[in-house]
């Protein structure tokens, strides 16, 4: 209970101690003293090391560098290949692309002469239907007369 107690009463200070430290305009964190930043810890590197490197432990055996970059590069030819297969699949590309224009203007053809024709058709059959109707009126005409 005791510890409790305790426990509320530094919570109940701390409260104070910081709404006083506001109503001052003193700012809200108290450095190396806050009990909120008691457990942080800083770590500085040795002014004798330089920035970028890091010497090993020295209960520890060092590693063994890696392999050299030399063996680690792609190979020449490897470039060369590449750029083959891009400039093949280029051509096969522009190739494709005529083939499928050729076919479309001959589709364009093809479909211009079945348009006249079709129209052709439809123009044989309206003077048939002109033809039927000039006949029809005759023979109503000739019905219609008395004889």
């Amino acid at each position: 209970m005791e510890a409790e107690e305790i426990y509320m009463n530094q919570a109940r200070m701390q409260a104070a101690a910081a709404f006083k430290d506001k109503q001052r305009g003193a700012p809200a964190n108290k450095g190396v003293d806050d009990p909120d930043y008691e457990n942080i810890t800083l770590t500085f590197r040795n002014q004798n090391q330089s920035k970028g490197s890091h010497s090993p432990p020295k209960n520890q055996v060092p590693v063994r560098s890696r392999p050299s970059l030399d063996s680690t590069r792609t190979p020449r030819w490897l470039y060369g290949a590449t750029i083959s297969l891009y400039i093949l699949l280029a051509l096969f590309c522009i190739i494709l692309l005529a083939w499928v224009l050729m076919k479309h203007s001959e589709m364009s053809g093809e479909l211009l002469g079945l348009k006249m024709d079709l129209l052709n058709a439809i123009n044989q059959i309206k003077t048939q239907l002109q033809d039927i109707s000039k006949m029809l009126q005759k023979m109503s005409n000739e019905l219609s007369t008395p004889q």
